[in-house]
Formats: structure tokens, sequence, C-alpha cells
């Protein structure tokens, strides 16, 4: 896996940025804008950039892009339970890896009860 990304409903920066600091290491703020936040989590003698953009489907969902690969997880999945056990939030990812003819929308959820189910999104809100 070259790189994570993780979509997170309704949970405020801050939040997001505690968790990587207890899950990776020291989180520096690089560039921030109105919605768009250019951070580098340290993790072990990795840099990962992390690309975080908020409202970006709708008014209510955050995207976290770990551009690279040294995080702790081994796919977005992974990084979504992990977010999950922290905040008991909505978290949605790809449900794999994308292949020729496989439809883009397909996505796996894990709901704020810990329910993981295969949704159509941005289709389904």
């Amino acid at each position: 896996i070259d790189d994570i990304e993780i979509y997170v409903k309704n949970v405020p920066l801050a939040e997001i940025s505690h968790w990587l600091t207890d899950t990776m290491g020291a989180v520096e703020m690089i560039k921030s804008g109105n919605t768009v936040h250019d951070w580098q989590v340290t993790h072990g003698d990795h840099i990962v950039p992390v690309l975080v953009v908020e409202r970006a489907v709708g008014k209510v969902w955050t995207s976290i892009w770990f551009k690279t690969s040294g995080t702790p997880w081994k796919d977005d999945t992974e990084c979504a339970q992990s977010l999950h056990a922290r905040q008991a939030c909505q978290v949605r990812c790809n449900s794999g890896p994308w292949q020729e003819g496989a439809a883009m929308d397909e996505w796996w959820q894990i709901d704020e009860r810990g329910e993981e189910t295969i949704i159509l999104w941005p289709n389904a809100q």
C-alpha cells in the first residue's frame, strides 16, 4: 500500500490531530487554509505527509489522506478502525484496491455503533 485515505463524519480537526499524535507521533502543521491542511507526522523514523480536507464531501465529511507508506496500518480499513476505536464515529474508505471495471462508488463503512457495511457512496449520505 502506497497511501491510505479515509473519510470521517463530524470529527473536529483537533480530535483528528490528537488521534494521530496518540497512534503515530508528533503532528506538525506545515500549511493550513480554511478547509485544507498540510500536516506531517513523525512515526518512528518515517515522516508521513498527511493532507486533511474538511468538508471534502458535503458539509460533514473530512478526508484524511496519508500520502505515503510508513503508517502503522496495513490498509485503509485498518486505519478507519483505529480512528473509530478512538472516536466512536462514522468512517468510510474504499472497499478495496481499485481494479479495472470495478465500481468506484463502493465503500466500506463503520458506523458509530461499530457496524461494518459496504455502501454505495456518495449516493448514500
